[in-house]
């Protein structure tokens, strides 16, 4: 799915109804079939760009075009590597050696101009930057207006966060009955629905998967000391506030950029804390993670986004944010099973439920943009308690 939303319209940026779905099709996310579907769109976009768009009263509107999505997505667009190559970075030359180099900071150094199909030519004498495999399929955006999203930003850095608390209980052999029991019972505490069940096949142990908010919920609020002694659960604690303070100050506008960058890296001098003293001696400290524990999204985070920040202060990053699109997803999702024939029927009746959806889209977008009153309200969720 491929939307697009007015960035001016900022009281409406968030609501999912306000995001418009130009391509929605079936199968999967692939530079191939994108280049197709997109075509129609690719070529109505670079007409927009080079005329503007006139308007009812004859004005002619400056377009300008900004792209976010999540990290593969992005990397399809642009024709780039996949995240765990060596060049993994859309916007700069970081290498996964220097990945963790925290005494380095990376720029967005990278220009569109470097990247556009003739580079792609056998022939060419200039070659594109490594890393970029394939001519961008939106090349009319400049790539400093590829933005990062913030909300995958923060779900991916808190995969990782899990991950690595998951892996420590596992190497001192913790990862038991009680422990998870006690993840749990912490987990009800902060109000999160979360499990651990058994793979029948693997014997691993799987958990929820949780959404969004939950996962904001436990930056924001879960106690490791109910599986780590004091020392250590203060260490990590500090670690995932600290994350989650930085993740409030993407989303507000008004953040300085140059105090969210040292912000940030002081974060990634917390999560790289070294351990001192001899292991198994009793002045041993552990520290905390690695710098092969470093992924892009963190790369991302420390280096890019005070950038983004300062370069489009004028919306703020969260005006970019896919957490609409999500919504727009959810609600296309239910809209397949619950109002549309979900691609069934014979003869003329037969009708693609993709069709279907965009045509009720379509007449919704209608009634919004006339202000027409809905003669039936939208259902409202009303929640009650037992005395």
């Amino acid at each position: 799915m491929i939307t697009c939303a007015i960035l001016d319209d900022i009281s409406n940026i968030q609501k999912a109804d306000y995001h418009y779905t130009t391509i929605l099709y079936p199968g999967i996310e692939n530079y191939e079939i994108l280049q197709r579907v997109m075509a129609p769109m690719i070529s109505e976009s670079n007409d927009l760009l080079l005329n503007g768009l006139r308007d009812l009263t004859g004005t002619v509107w400056t377009v300008k075009p900004y792209f976010s999505s999540d990290w593969k997505f992005l990397s399809i667009i642009l024709g780039f590597n996949a995240s765990n190559a060596n060049y993994f970075c859309p916007w700069c030359l970081c290498t996964k050696k220097d990945i963790g180099n925290k005494h380095k900071t990376y720029i967005i150094e990278k220009k569109m101009d470097q990247i556009k199909p003739a580079f792609f030519d056998s022939h060419s004498s200039i070659k594109p930057p490594p890393g970029h495999i394939k001519p961008p399929l939106l090349q009319m955006i400049p790539l400093n207006h590829y933005i990062p999203d913030e909300l995958h930003v923060m779900l991916r850095i808190w995969d990782r966060l899990w991950l690595l608390v998951i892996q420590e209980l596992k190497m001192q052999n913790r990862f038991n009955d009680l422990t998870r029991a006690k993840i749990i019972s912490e987990m009800r505490r902060i109000k999160v629905s979360f499990h651990f069940w058994q793979d029948q096949g693997t014997q691993n142990w799987n958990y929820t998967s949780l959404m969004g908010g939950d996962k904001e919920i436990v930056l924001k609020s879960f106690n490791f000391g109910v599986v780590f002694d004091e020392e250590r659960a203060f260490l990590i604690n500090s670690l995932w506030r600290g994350f989650y303070e930085l993740y409030k100050n993407i989303k507000i506008k008004e953040t300085n950029s140059t105090q969210f960058a040292n912000q940030a890296k002081q974060w990634l001098d917390l999560f790289l804390t070294p351990s001192q003293g001899e292991p198994n001696t009793i002045s041993f400290k552990m520290g905390l993670y690695r710098p092969k524990d470093i992924t892009p999204y963190i790369h991302v985070l420390v280096n890019h986004i005070p950038e983004f920040m300062e370069q489009h202060y004028q919306f703020g990053l969260r005006a970019f944010s896919c957490t609409p699109v999500e919504k727009k997803n959810h609600d296309q999702v239910s809209a397949f099973f619950r109002k549309t024939m979900k691609d069934g029927g014979k003869g003329i009746e037969r009708k693609s439920a993709i069709f279907e959806i965009l045509y009720y889209e379509n007449r919704s977008m209608y009634f919004t943009q006339k202000n027409t009153v809905d003669k039936y309200p939208k259902p409202q969720h009303i929640h009650i308690k037992k005395w």
